[in-house]
């Protein structure tokens, strides 16, 4: 057996995601969702071990710059979570994995390296006991169920248009959107909203014109509780019953989430457009010059879907 080791990337998403559902057992997607944010994270890490073209073993770590039971103040590199599989534990591979994390954190100037387990939990503890870590502190955690939203999608009418502006125009700097080479009015477009009682958590403002539904923004204030896939299939609904067969929307080069998140639910490239955003400066200057991590905005990327 020839065991090799090295560094996630988003292409190993699958291959973290399987491992770590065994040690957490939690929904996929659900998970996928999280390690999807993390691996693209620079203040997280994951290795992965591999005997030939299988993996064996993931191990996930951070830097931490808040307080860590029994750490000295500082930032601190953080065992996440580790998982071999069981017919590959007690080879060594463990420790490795636990090693190439520890000295990815020491390359950010820690100076100590923390990890965790459940009081229960005998075989983690005489793990971290074997690979050089001490017990620090002891804790009780504590925990109280908080019940989910419960949310409705509504049409935007005059009184929900007047909670919705404020965020759209906190979110896109004004309430005019550009979008395909023109300024559109967000404060005229038809839309839907997902409410729960008296709190927003989501919007869809969309426009009829050359044939398509197209959706000109789309936010979701609430995170992993489907409410932007439930805008976006009301959405479709509205197209197919008026006689519209696509529906469209486009995002900004940098942003890679919406790219997976469209595609997963089915959507497919339409269209790239090069330089798009620097006609679109002309039309509305307030577009920042870089977007998520510093990408420099400059193309469209269009996408669509039969409905």
């Amino acid at each position: 057996m020839t065991v090799t080791y090295r560094k996630a990337g988003i292409k190993d998403i699958d291959i973290v995601t399987d491992l770590l559902c065994l040690l957490y057992q939690m929904p996929r997607e659900e998970l996928l969702l999280e390690n999807e944010r993390h691996i693209n994270d620079a203040n997280m890490i994951f290795y992965i071990a591999f005997d030939e073209d299988n993996a064996v073993g993931v191990a996930h770590g951070s830097l931490r710059r808040e307080y860590v039971n029994g750490a000295n103040d500082g930032v601190k590199g953080y065992l996440e979570g580790i998982y071999v599989l069981p017919e590959y534990r007690l080879k060594g591979i463990g420790a490795k994995l636990v090693r190439f994390v520890e000295d990815w954190s020491r390359r950010y100037g820690c100076n100590e390296f923390a990890s965790d387990c459940l009081v229960d939990n005998i075989d983690s503890y005489n793990f971290h006991i074997s690979i050089g870590f001490r017990e620090s502190e002891r804790n009780i955690f504590f925990l109280k169920a908080i019940e989910p939203y419960e949310y409705i999608i509504y049409k935007i009418d005059s009184d929900l248009r007047e909670r919705i502006q404020p965020i759209i125009i906190d979110t896109w700097g004004s309430r005019y959107l550009a979008v395909n080479g023109r300024l559109w009015d967000s404060g005229v477009m038809p839309g839907y909203a997902a409410v729960a009682g008296d709190t927003v958590l989501g919007y869809l403002i969309y426009e009829f014109h050359n044939g398509v539904c197209e959706i000109m923004a789309l936010e979701s204030l609430a995170q992993n509780i489907g409410v932007a896939s439930a805008l976006i299939e009301q959405v479709k609904l509205t197209a197919k019953s008026n006689g519209v067969r696509k529906l469209i929307v486009q995002t900004s080069n940098d942003n890679s989430r919406a790219f997976r998140f469209y595609q997963r639910r089915g959507f497919r490239i339409r269209e790239i457009r090069i330089n798009a955003l620097d006609t679109a400066r002309k039309l509305k200057p307030s577009i920042p010059p870089n977007g998520e991590d510093e990408i420099p905005l400059r193309d469209e990327i269009e996408f669509e879907i039969d409905v």
